[in-house]
Formats: structure tokens, C-alpha cells, sequence
């Protein structure tokens, strides 16, 4: 059968045309797979998935093919599959799809039930963990300094700001065991605070 009638039936989507056309063409994408290979590669594009467009354009060019421009089927065939070929690797190729493609998915189950959210998670860096830390820390702060006397409160704030109880005598103009009195009472009022 003659390519003309074959691609007339393939047109009336005749099965049995479209694979013999495919069949005897097929190694314009042979050619053309094997002429982008190190492309695909580099890119780290699935040779199925580019094989697959081939495809789609081989099919593409038997639809679209117009015998009154008088260019050959295979011609024709091998320009729409190049340029269908061309056009995915140049998308692939762009800065934003090499982003996406580097991105791992957090929810995706790489071990045995531990997602790489569950492997990379700390808590330390959690922002949520973090506030909640930080508010916790403040309650307990104004906590504190509500159940203390102005001398325990103004020691506290001295202590609360990295000074030593040198430091807390020269600023206050109270003697050690003033000082240390103080530090006492406070220790013993924060230890019964967080006991509750």
C-alpha cells in the first residue's frame, strides 16, 4: 500500500494504517532519540517521556501532512518530531524548571514511614515551637516578678541581665549577705512557681 492511501485511512483513525506508517518510519525517532540523548541526559529527562512527545508529533505530522505542499512524508515527519523534541528540552532546560526538578518533596515517604519533614524537622527551628517557647518564657518572667518584693525584683532583673553578685552590691548598695539573702528567697519563690 502506498504512503498516500495510508495516510488517508490513518486520517479516519485506521489503526492498522497508523501503525504501518509508524513502522516504517519509526527510525526517524530512533535517529532523532539517539541525536538527543546527551541532551536528555544532562537534563535528567525521562527517555520515555521525551519518547513519548516524539510520538505525539509523529502522530501530529500524519495528521497535519498536505501532500499539494510537495515535500516528502518523511521530511515531513522528521521536521515535526525534531522541533516537538527541541521544544520540550528547551522547556526542561530553563532556570525554572532545573529549580523544580531539584526540589525534594516533603511529604514523600523515603524511609519507612518517615517523611524527609521527619527527618530534617528540630524543633529548634521550628518558628511556631520557637514562639510558643518564647511565650511560655515570658509567662513565666512576668510570673516572677509578680510574687516578688521591689529588693527580690530588682535583683532578679540585675541577675536576668548576666550581672554577678559583685556587680548586684556595687549597683545596689547592699552587702553580701543582703544580696545573697535576696537571691535565696528568689530561688526558693521561682522553685515553687514552676512546681506548679
Amino acid at each position: 500500500m502506498e504512503d498516500e492511501e495510508l495516510l488517508k485511512k490513518a486520517k479516519e483513525n485506521d489503526e492498522e494504517a497508523k501503525n504501518l506508517l509508524y513502522e516504517k518510519y519509526k527510525y526517524i525517532i530512533d535517529i532523532l532519540m539517539k541525536k538527543y540523548y546527551s541532551s536528555q541526559r544532562e537534563l535528567a529527562l525521562d527517555p520515555h517521556e521525551l519518547e513519548q512527545e516524539a510520538l505525539y508529533a509523529f502522530s501530529d505530522a500524519l495528521n497535519s501532512f498536505d501532500k499539494t505542499k510537495e515535500v516528502k512524508l518523511s521530511t515531513f515527519i522528521t521536521v515535526c518530531v525534531d522541533r516537538r523534541i527541541k521544544k520540550m528540552l528547551k522547556r526542561y532546560s530553563g532556570e525554572k524548571a532545573k529549580l523544580l526538578n531539584s526540589f525534594y518533596s516533603l511529604d514523600y515517604d523515603y524511609e519507612e514511614g518517615l517523611t524527609l519533614k521527619d527527618m530534617i524537622s528540630d524543633e529548634s527551628t521550628d518558628p511556631l515551637y520557637n514562639l510558643t517557647l518564647k511565650e511560655d518564657y515570658q509567662e513565666l518572667v512576668t510570673k516572677i516578678e509578680s510574687s516578688l518584693s521591689p529588693t527580690e525584683l530588682e535583683t532578679f532583673k540585675l541577675l536576668k541581665n548576666g550581672l554577678d553578685r559583685s556587680t548586684i552590691m556595687l549597683l545596689t548598695n547592699r552587702n553580701e549577705k543582703q544580696v545573697d539573702n535576696a537571691i535565696q528567697r528568689l530561688k526558693n519563690k521561682i522553685r515553687d512557681i514552676i512546681k506548679d
